[in-house]
């Protein structure tokens, strides 16, 4: 009968749940679908450089482009008519010749988020291309030194188709199928995002067993077999990692059935499930070295699967967050099995994800490693 409730509880647990979430997330926030372009407004007039973002964002097929001034590009922003509003300095080619700041300002409508922060990833590569042609710009003035404002507007002239043409060859060249992966396929990405996440809460609870027998005191019986504390746990890591690799290699197989998620290269996507796995167990390592309860593997485990979630991107993508997080995000194991997962849903080949892969098996070690050490000192007292 418990092996039939463990069966029950690990079947509902590790494909039943984070299908249901996939699928109610990824229909609410547009499923499978390729994105309509969104309607961004640019403040002012249209001039080579404003122009020459509107280019790039109506070529993505991310945008619809309209110029307007401000104060009604913030009412259609307030209104929903807009998910972003775009604002360059006054006379932005002219301002491009000065030595002050090139500001450019980006308001996004908070109901399309998602949409907007990958618009304003656009932007924000746009004004670093900017910067480029505007050292161009500046070499030129300083090259010719025009004395008067007639010269000035006659030196735009003459560099400007020469700019424009240095501008367009550099431009970033971006394809809505590539910066929208996780807008345009959210079956994708929350089909990783939840079967990471739903395999360290497995490997969560399956370390509690070991715990376990610290507290019924049956520990004594399984060590009194030739067997030592690193050969105990090590049994459990490999234990954990086929329940890990049959958990996730199941989930792979069934959302791409049942949603049709592309997850990439075979070869790719099982080393990166085995990684991943891999990782897991060593995660349920961490948790057997410090839990002493059955109740602290519990809360220890949620609270750490919650926080790496959060961080990692399973709950939030990691472009999104703020700069700091980003990089903290770098320190769970979803971060580095999500951006696997999501470079071989991509198309591209195996060798694109070994770092991750290498980075993966490396925290299986450590935690193992870490494990090893706790229960070492535990049984030692």
């Amino acid at each position: 009968a418990g092996l039939e409730n463990l069966t029950l509880s690990l079947s509902l647990q590790t494909l039943l749940l984070p299908m249901i979430l996939t699928f109610i997330i990824g229909n609410a926030l547009g499923g499978s679908r390729s994105p309509a372009p969104s309607p961004v407004v640019i403040v002012g007039t249209e001039n080579r450089v404003t122009k020459a973002l509107a280019d790039v964002l109506t070529i993505s097929k991310l945008a619809l482009i309209q110029y307007t001034s401000k104060a009604v590009g913030q009412q259609m922003l307030e209104a929903g008519k807009a998910i972003v509003l775009i604002e360059f300095p006054a006379d932005p080619e002219r301002a491009l010749l000065r030595g002050r700041e090139f500001p450019i300002l980006v308001m996004l409508d908070a109901a399309s988020f998602f949409r907007g922060t990958v618009i304003q990833s656009i932007v924000q590569s746009f004004a670093r291309q900017l910067q480029i042609t505007r050292a161009t710009l500046l070499g030129a003035v300083r090259a010719l030194k025009p004395a008067t404002a007639q010269e000035l507007a006659g030196l735009l002239t003459t560099v400007g188709a020469q700019v424009q043409a240095d501008f367009a060859a550099r431009a970033p060249q971006i394809k809505a199928t590539e910066i929208t992966g996780r807008q345009a396929g959210f079956f994708t990405y929350y089909a990783i995002a939840f079967g990471v996440m739903f395999t360290l809460l497995s490997a969560t609870h399956g370390a509690g067993s070991l715990v376990e027998e610290f507290e019924r005191g049956t520990i004594a019986r399984l060590l009194s077999a030739p067997l030592t504390p690193a050969g105990l746990l090590l049994g459990k890591f490999l234990a954990l990692w086929a329940m890990a690799t049959f958990q996730l290699g199941s989930f792979v197989l069934l959302s791409s059935l049942f949603y049709g998620v592309r997850w990439g290269e075979p070869f790719g996507v099982l080393a990166t499930v085995l990684a991943t796995a891999a990782a897991a167990a060593g995660f349920g390592g961490i948790i057997i070295g410090l839990a002493s309860s059955h109740e602290q593997v519990n809360v220890l485990g949620l609270i750490f699967v919650l926080v790496m979630s959060l961080l990692g991107g399973s709950m939030y993508p990691v472009d999104a967050l703020p700069g700091i997080a980003q990089q903290l995000s770098r320190l769970t194991y979803n971060r580095w099995s999500i951006e696997a997962f999501q470079l071989l849903s991509s198309g591209v080949g195996s060798l694109a994800i070994a770092l991750d892969v290498a980075v993966l098996m490396g925290m299986a070690a450590a935690g193992l490693g870490i494990g090893a050490w706790r229960l070492s000192k535990r049984l030692a007292s």
